[in-house]
């Protein structure tokens, strides 16, 4: 059994025993002549960036990255954007800090780049390699996206500003009157959503309220090798408490304590939630505002609770770690929808060794004699 339930299939090499069912692709279009994208998931703490860096390596191509928050600058701790040690330094990582930490990406947008490198690729090369934990992210640079309605500026505006003023049950409550069918589906803490979903309805009506898993059509851009990298349930929860320790360590305390000051300066109020925990989060007491960009990073409103003397360092760290467990299992759950992907068990696999596997895979998807790869 992998990591929260993700059972990979018998064998030595955790693969699907019939290597066509994890391949999607246009109709008319075959792997060995349309190139292959290869697509690395899993949850955070599992080693994605390290087994996709050594892949891309091997294949003479850069990784696309599909996080949602590695897009922004100024927060490669607290994002925890590839670094300058192992196979991650050595390959170039397209999409990573690429934004400003208040501008807001839709998926939408993210496709459009996303798609434009992997076409580069794939006729450059023949090879796409893509990797990151962000569900929404993966099929959007992946699929043909069905798009939602625009949103309206102006319109968004005005109904965060509302929301700051009223709060999250107030503007919750105003959405259940307008579209009580939709209300029931998002949380009243999730500002965002509920700030979208008015302006959303409010265009148009309940009608144009789309749910994400309707968003999808049923094929790949591009022939596609999916895979999912798995782990036992306690070495990733081991791994992601080292990591909350870590990042406090290396530096995501600074990089949000600038960043709070730069927006004071700018007179920004402080984001809706910014206390942290839903205990710390419910006392504070000045004007709020829905998070943007980077404040809605796993880690911000903890180490912003801290900052502001909320919490203790101790129990920052332990609010983080508790943050991204509940995130990792949320990404499971995605995983746990693919129908098509290879799960390859890494508990007792080096990186190198799981890159030579998604390489053999990859190999004979596209009826390449394999080599040995340099992956050491």
């Amino acid at each position: 059994m992998t990591e929260l339930g993700v059972s990979a299939p018998e064998g030595p090499h955790s693969r699907p025993n019939d290597l066509g069912r994890i391949l999607r692709h246009p109709i008319g279009s075959e792997a060995a002549d349309g190139g292959l994208v290869i697509a690395i998931l899993g949850p955070t703490g599992v080693g994605k960036t390290e087994v996709a860096a050594r892949v891309a390596l091997e294949l003479g191509v850069r990784v696309i990255s599909c996080d949602s928050m590695q897009i922004y600058r100024g927060f490669p701790v607290l994002t925890n954007q590839p670094g300058e040690a192992g196979a991650a330094g050595s390959v170039r990582h397209e999409l990573v800090a690429v934004a400003e930490p208040q501008e807001e990406w839709s998926a939408a947008a993210y496709a459009r780049r996303a798609q434009a490198l992997i076409d580069e690729d794939i006729a450059a090369t023949g090879w796409a390699v893509i990797s990151g934990g962000t569900g929404l992210y993966m099929r959007a640079a992946l699929a043909p996206l069905a798009m939602a309605r625009p949103c309206d500026p102006e319109r968004r505006a005005t109904l965060e500003r509302l929301a700051a003023s009223e709060g999250p049950e107030r503007m919750h409550e105003r959405l259940a009157a307008a579209a009580p069918e939709v209300a029931e589906k998002i949380h009243p803490h999730n500002v965002r959503r509920v700030v979208r979903a008015l302006e959303v309805i409010e265009a148009g009506g309940a009608e144009g309220w789309s749910e994400r898993r309707d968003l999808w059509r049923p094929e790949y851009r591009h022939p596609t090798l999916v895979v999912v990298l798995a782990v036992d349930r306690t070495v990733l929860y081991e791994r992601i408490e080292r990591r909350a320790r870590e990042m406090v360590r290396s530096g995501a305390v600074e990089e949000v304590e600038r960043h709070r000051a730069l927006q004071s300066r700018a007179g920004a109020p402080p984001p809706s939630g910014s206390g942290g925990p839903a205990e710390v989060a419910s006392t504070l007491g000045a004007p709020a505002s829905p998070p943007r960009g980077v404040e809605r990073a796993i880690g911000y409103r903890e180490l912003a609770a801290y900052l502001d003397g909320r919490i203790s360092r101790d129990e920052a760290i332990a609010s983080l770690a508790a943050a991204t467990r509940r995130y990792a299992r949320r990404q499971v759950t995605w995983v746990r929808k693919l129908g098509d992907a290879d799960i390859i068990d890494t508990s007792e696999r080096s990186p190198q060794e799981t890159s030579a596997e998604v390489l053999q895979e990859a190999y004979a998807l596209r009826r390449i004699p394999p080599t040995e790869p340099d992956v050491g």
